[in-house]
């Protein structure tokens, strides 16, 4: 086993425009699974190419303390302070088979527990169910998401390799729930082709004691057809890319999405069938996330922690707060807490920016490029239903504005079905 200590463990993400839990927590650097669409491999991270390093849990505490005693020296120290739940595994999955080997992961766990600090779970390992984790989750503040790839079962095992099979899932979330641990399925990726496939899997989260589930298609990045595995590959055609293109995708950044017509009857179903059997739901693709349940992005996470902040100050956080109609201000943005030291250390080069001795938070400098488009792909306009109003405040900052769309009102039509059958069966039970 691998001594060289992984000093990258502990950070902030890129998701910082739109993410209320932008903080993450990675044992390991690399994975034992072998999904084919790796993340982290295909979206410029490391997958399972380099070395692996471990993370030393002894860091994470000592900047515990340093925190609990007023020494903030860093944005991530301040994140820390407000109680941003940490997403542990949110690079590399921390109960792959790696985690039965070293444990850190159930250091950090302890860790954790030992400051009652929300965290959340993301993984499709079920190590966590063994009675040494059990023994510490059920006493833990976190919310537990199980990674499930929406597809026809006869192809899981090519496509989830030397990652447990459903049954597996179910038995561990059985034993979770058993403990009153909260715990959710986040369908991700979806296949486009398969997605018939994912009401069986929303039947069994339902008698399994999942409480949320949230839905994200597969993304193609741009190098696709080199890094994504061979039975991936097939399934599409053979050609990931120029099959996304032939279904309409659209380029953003560094991979290719379906456009929101593509995917939404069978979301809206998704959506709609999940919120029948009495779970909440996320739409975990970006540009939908503010249709979520809750407010903290696809995961409903403060619906299920306790004594957990949430990020705010970033574009989502400006959308989810405004109703149809209403305009989005980027004044809005100054009603939320924001980090005053600097986040470029934490985004990559092409996100960072300059800040040419401005007195300002480093974060409100990297929001206006944001919000005038200047800087990546996350302005107001990439959210669905959000359009210019070609208005300007007094800054001279764009004004936008929410309105009705495609997608809005599917949602809107499906929660007045379910209304109005729960009030069918209802009536029905009080017949006698």
């Amino acid at each position: 086993m691998s001594k060289e200590v992984y000093r990258y463990s502990t950070a902030l993400t890129s998701q910082l425009p739109f993410c209320s839990t932008p903080l993450r927590l990675d044992p390991y650097n690399n994975c034992g699974f072998s999904c084919a669409y790796c993340f982290a491999k295909t979206r410029q991270g490391f997958g399972r190419e380099q070395p692996l390093k471990i993370a030393n849990p002894d860091l994470l505490k000592k900047r515990f303390l340093r925190v609990l005693n007023g020494e903030i020296a860093s944005a991530l120290d301040e994140f820390i302070f407000k109680r941003i739940p940490f997403q542990l595994g949110g690079m590399s999955d921390p109960f792959s088979l790696i985690e039965e080997k070293a444990g850190v992961t159930l250091e950090f766990i302890n860790i954790l527990n030992e400051f009652n600090y929300p965290f959340i779970i993301s993984t499709k390992g079920t190590t966590l169910s063994k009675k040494a984790y059990l023994d510490v989750l059920k006493d833990s503040n976190c919310y537990i998401r199980f990674s499930t790839t929406v597809i026809d079962e006869k192809y899981r095992y090519l496509i989830d390799k030397n990652c447990p099979n459903i049954k597996e899932v179910i038995d561990s979330v059985k034993s979770l729930a058993a403990f009153g641990i909260p715990v959710s399925f986040r369908f991700q990726p979806i296949i486009p082709g398969h997605e018939s496939f994912s009401f069986d899997l929303i039947d069994y989260a339902a008698k399994c004691g999942v409480k949320h589930i949230s839905a994200e298609y597969l993304k193609v990045p741009i190098d696709a057809n080199l890094k994504f595995g061979s039975d991936l590959i097939k399934l599409l055609s053979n050609n990931p890319v120029r099959h996304y293109t032939s279904l309409g995708a659209f380029k953003s950044g560094r991979e290719y999405s379906l456009p929101v017509n593509v995917r939404q009857d069978w979301l809206v179903d998704m959506y709609q069938y999940t919120k029948k059997l009495g779970l909440t739901f996320g739409f975990a693709d970006n540009d939908l996330l503010h249709y979520s349940d809750g407010s903290s992005c696809c995961g409903a996470a403060d619906l299920y922690l306790k004594d957990a902040g949430f990020f705010k100050a970033n574009i989502l956080g400006v959308i989810k707060n405004k109703k149809t109609r209403e305009e989005l201000f980027f004044s809005d943005l100054l009603k939320h807490w924001i980090p005053h030291e600097k986040i470029s250390s934490y985004l990559n080069s092409k996100a960072r920016i300059e800040v040419n001795g401005n007195k300002h938070p480093e974060w409100l400098g990297y929001l206006k490029e944001i919000w005038t488009g200047k800087l990546g792909i996350f302005k107001p306009t990439y959210f669905d239903g959000v359009e210019d109003t070609s208005k300007v405040d007094d800054f001279g900052l764009p004004i936008y504005i929410r309105k009705e769309s495609s997608f809005s009102n599917a949602i809107s039509k499906a929660d007045q079905k379910n209304a109005q059958s729960q009030i069918l069966r209802e009536s029905l039970n009080h017949i006698p």
